[in-house]
């Protein structure tokens, strides 16, 4: 999918796909008119950027090895299985001037960008993430599979630390959990219960702030938001609650964060999705991850 939007962009020449299976290599590199890699040192000094779509226990050794290269990359999320490699790797990136955005996608979406608009100082948050069983990204937890698009977006909008955490979570299809849900306390007061879970019929993407004097609900799979706003109520005026309804087009958000990467690799500029910036929402994914395998530990 990431080849595909590089061959549909002026701005990009796509010299290859590489993948250590020969076959996914030759049959995405004839679909995007491109040649087919299988040893990522073979692109050493022929591309400027490379996308590092591989499994998560990977990113580290991949994408450090095209930054050594100097090679400007935008890895998947996460960033990486560890602090201690993510730390690694950003510092890296600094070291050898080059760019290393993550691929938090959601950031691209008009919704999540009107949404952070509207909150300004929200007491409590709610977030549902749920999905059918896809058979990928199941190397990792459904934490950091899923789940942190959500803490991503959460840590933006609360801006402050968070003081407590508990999590509960269970493995149903794959070795590591499918469903988890986490309740995280923040230093500022506010509260945010986040579920996600990739065992479902059903597809559901929501997300509802409540705030002094407005009550939000963002629905990213149907593309709407939903705003209720008091005003009035004080000296003497009647309270009053008015609804607002807002629908955004349906964007290629993959398309758009390619762009932009591609923009940032010409003009030498900060991406909107930094390895340092999103460094807060990795240690968070694995607190609670950590949390989480001590509940089983209890439990047991």
């Amino acid at each position: 999918m990431h080849a595909q939007k590089y061959a549909a962009l002026d701005a990009a020449d796509l010299v290859g796909v590489c993948d250590i299976d020969r076959k996914a290599a030759t049959a995405s590199a004839e679909k995007t008119g491109s040649t087919p890699y299988t040893d990522i040192s073979e692109l050493f000094g022929k591309v400027d950027a490379v996308t590092v779509a591989v499994p998560t226990s990977d990113h580290f050794e991949v994408a450090s090895a095209f930054l050594e290269n100097g090679v400007d990359v935008l890895i998947e999320k996460p960033i990486c299985s560890t602090l201690e490699e993510a730390d690694a790797l950003i510092a890296l990136a600094a070291k050898k001037g080059r760019i290393l955005q993550v691929g938090h996608l959601e950031r691209f979406s008009p919704i999540m960008e009107a949404l952070n608009e509207e909150v300004t100082k929200p007491g409590y948050i709610e977030s549902h993430r749920i999905s059918q069983y896809r058979g990928r990204g199941t190397d990792t937890t459904v934490i950091l599979d899923m789940m942190i698009h959500d803490i991503d977006h959460i840590l933006h909008m609360v801006g402050a630390p968070i003081e407590q955490v508990d999590a509960v979570g269970v493995p149903v299809i794959s070795p590591a959990e499918d469903i988890a849900n986490a309740r995280l306390r923040f230093a500022n007061g506010c509260v945010a219960t986040v579920t996600a879970s990739r065992v479902s019929w059903k597809i559901q993407r929501t997300m509802r702030i409540f705030q002094r004097n407005a009550y939000i609900v963002a629905d990213m799979a149907e593309n709407k938001m939903i705003i209720t706003r008091r005003t009035g109520g004080e000296d003497g005026e009647p309270l009053t609650l008015g609804a607002e309804q807002r629908e955004f087009e349906q964007v290629d958000l993959l398309l758009r964060q390619a762009d932009s990467f591609l923009n940032c690799v010409a003009t030498r500029s900060q991406p909107l999705v930094t390895g340092a910036g999103v460094r807060p929402v990795l240690e968070a994914a694995l607190t609670i991850t950590e949390q989480l395998r001590e509940w089983h530990r209890r439990a047991i």
